[in-house]
């Protein structure tokens, strides 16, 4: 997957010209562009992390559908100044080191985030059986007949 700045800035609202002036304050500070875009495209571990980040965030309700995308792209501009001030400071940086620790941890919290929404659906499908069809056999709590 091949990042693409323009696109990035148009589903923020921001107009294209702004590629041009990152490029500057890169250059200004002895950095290129496409260096900076080389690692950021081959940052797996990253773009998952961002991935499942703004899908922890619609499951909790802070992100809506249709801004997830809006979301997932101020991740990404976020990180790709952060890849930017990284190889402005540190330019021997090991970022393959660092992106595959970040996929092993976001892999981890990928099945902590499953189990969550697992259990969660569980006993959201458990409360409707019980309240919503009726269904007393599921549940001891709310009388201590035998439902038959």
């Amino acid at each position: 997957m091949k990042f693409n700045l323009e696109s990035v800035l148009k589903s923020l609202g921001l107009p294209v010209g702004l590629v041009a002036v990152f490029a500057a304050v890169l250059a200004l500070f002895g950095l290129d562009l496409d260096i900076v875009l080389v690692i950021a495209g081959s940052m797996i571990g990253l773009q998952a992390l961002f991935s499942l980040l703004v899908d922890v965030l619609k499951w909790a309700g802070v992100v809506a559908d249709d801004t997830a995308g809006v979301w997932s792209a101020v991740f990404n501009l976020l990180g790709l100044a952060g890849i930017a001030v990284v190889l402005g400071f540190h330019p021997s940086f090991d970022y393959a080191a660092v992106d595959s620790q970040i996929l092993d941890v976001v892999k981890v919290l990928g099945l902590v985030f499953g189990y969550i929404v697992q259990v969660a659906g569980t006993k959201g499908l458990h409360l409707f059986l019980v309240k919503g069809l009726g269904l007393r056999a599921f549940s001891h709590s709310g009388s201590r007949e035998f439902p038959f």
